[in-house]
């Protein structure tokens, strides 16, 4: 099985981030990130679950069973702690679609409006000529 280095690594080159990226966005330090990619430390359970987070991902998926502290290799206590933020983050996900298909509708429904009132505009002029 794979290291938690070499799965962060996949992970980030498969998202095409840095480890500035996933320092900045875990507020984790540059330095943390150095040492988790170079497999000189294994991170924290909060740092796993920032990573995973942050990668979209679920934190589990970062660890080999070999890596997995003992706290971790439970998958009740990842699973407690991720699970509600996971349905939020695909809650949130399913209502961006479901807006982003709205404005979609609005934009086109806007534009034969735009359209309609251009050739009502047209047919007025024409009128007013004769």
């Amino acid at each position: 099985m794979s290291s938690f280095a070499e799965i962060l690594r996949t992970k980030m080159f498969e998202k095409r981030l840095k480890a500035v990226d996933l320092a900045n966005g875990t507020n984790i330090a540059p330095s943390v990130i150095s040492r988790y990619l170079s497999g000189q430390n294994q991170p924290s359970r909060d740092n796993i679950i920032a990573i995973g987070n942050y990668l979209d991902t679920h934190p589990q998926s970062l660890l080999s069973s070999s890596d997995a502290p003992e706290s971790i290799q439970k998958s009740q206590v990842i699973s407690s702690v991720t699970e509600p933020l996971l349905k939020t983050i695909e809650d949130k996900n399913k209502i961006i679609k479901l807006l982003e298909k709205d404005v979609g509708r609005l934009e086109a429904k806007v534009k034969g409006l735009e359209e309609a009132k251009a050739k009502s505009k047209e047919r007025h002029a024409k009128k007013r000529k004769k």
